[in-house]
């Protein structure tokens, strides 16, 4: 998204990064970006608030098409 939560935003400066770096591009969708490639985050959080344009909690938002198992789902069952 390109406008998100109005709150304080800790990934901030990471998608502001992707944006110069013309990894998130604008999308046809005036409100959002996409990727223009392949790009890995440091952690699934950072990944999931940069998303958002907001602070996330990755490991609970990140879920399988099929199933709806969430990522913590899968840590916890380890």
């Amino acid at each position: 998204m390109r406008r998100g939560s109005p709150n304080v935003k800790r990934d901030a400066y990471e998608r502001d990064s992707l944006v110069r770096a013309a990894i998130l591009i604008p999308d046809t969708d005036p409100g959002l970006y996409r990727f223009s490639k392949d790009y890995v985050f440091t952690s699934s959080s950072k990944a999931a608030g940069v998303i958002k344009d907001g602070n996330a909690s990755g490991p609970s938002l990140w879920k399988e098409v099929k199933g709806g198992n969430s990522l913590k789902d899968y840590l916890t069952s380890r």
